[in-house]
């Protein structure tokens, strides 16, 4: 009883409640039974005996109602109890997944972002392959101009310093637009010609729309190189190199096959690392055909953002 009056709640003042009657009916039973007047109404010998017994009933009942409402209160509050602990763990619990949701997206993002990282790495990688490559067979073309043709000489510096400025720009550049390089294979081209004179013969036919598609910048250079590289450039027997875009939005760049007798041999630069710069931007590889005596190089073009949210929409 000391701890029920403890209690402020309706489940210690029902308690109390029901052991107050407990006592009261005591009391009332052990007065009754021990013979004290005073106790037990005057009149009949039955009227006492039914007052007798109607007076435990209610008391009983009281008892019976208190102590009931006590245990279902308990009840309540018990299942109160745990729903508010329930609730608790089901906060922490989603608190929780929340943050290994969370922790879960940090380490998506950063893994993301350490892909892109070595993407960038390895674009700058394979550019810079094709520097050195690039400027060793000019240096070879310039020194045998010097003493045999020094005007065309002067003109061959004079496009190398174009195409160089270009080179430089495209170190810092993952993509450029075909507009872009297709300037810079014009000169670049001017610079080959040069050399080849009438051996040599470029031919582009590209459609407008296609212009601001992109591409890994020094592309068409690899393959032209590529082309010169292993064919024949005579006047008698020029090369010719055609780029032209497809009706799907492809890049083309076909050249007629005439190989050199004495095999050329390949570092593995040029498709290579065209393949391997497409491969990085998560593009389709190149298509390499050989077909009616023509070595035709099929790539991708890449649309920028923009064109795709116009067409997305």
């Amino acid at each position: 009883m000391w701890v029920a009056a403890q209690r402020r709640d309706l489940v210690g003042r029902f308690f109390l409640l029901g052991s107050f009657l407990v006592f009261l009916d005591e009391a009332r039973a052990l007065i009754s039974f021990s013979g004290l007047i005073w106790a037990t109404p005057i009149g009949p010998p039955s009227a006492t005996a039914n007052w007798l017994l109607l007076s435990m009933e209610v008391i009983i009942i009281f008892e019976l109602l208190s102590f009931s409402l006590c245990l279902l209160l308990r009840q309540r509050q018990l299942a109160v109890a745990r729903a508010v602990e329930q609730t608790r763990v089901e906060e922490q619990l989603r608190h929780e997944r929340e943050q290994r949701q969370h922790e879960s997206l940090i380490a998506e993002l950063t893994q993301q972002r350490l892909e892109q990282e070595k993407k960038d790495v390895q674009l700058r990688a394979l550019q810079a392959q094709v520097n050195p490559h690039f400027l060793f067979n000019s240096l070879n073309s310039l020194s045998s101009l010097i003493d045999d043709e020094p005007q065309r000489a002067g003109q061959f510096v004079d496009e190398l310093s174009v195409v160089y400025r270009y080179l430089l720009k495209a170190n810092d550049q993952v993509l450029t637009t075909l507009a872009d390089e297709l300037d810079f294979i014009q000169s670049y081209y001017r610079l080959l010609k040069t050399r080849y004179g009438s051996g040599l013969d470029l031919t582009i036919q590209v459609k407008a729309d296609h212009l601001t598609r992109l591409l890994p910048p020094l592309t068409l250079q690899l393959l032209v190189e590529n082309a010169v590289k292993h064919n024949v450039t005579l006047p008698r027997r020029p090369l010719s190199i055609w780029v032209y875009t497809d009706e799907d939005g492809y890049l083309l760049v076909r050249n007629n096959l005439q190989r050199k007798q004495v095999r050329v041999l390949s570092n593995g630069v040029g498709l290579s690392t065209i393949a391997s710069q497409l491969r990085n931007l998560e593009q389709p590889a190149p298509v390499v055909e050989e077909e009616d005596g023509f070595f035709i190089v099929r790539l991708p073009l890449i649309m920028p953002l923009e064109s795709r949210e116009i067409i997305a929409s």
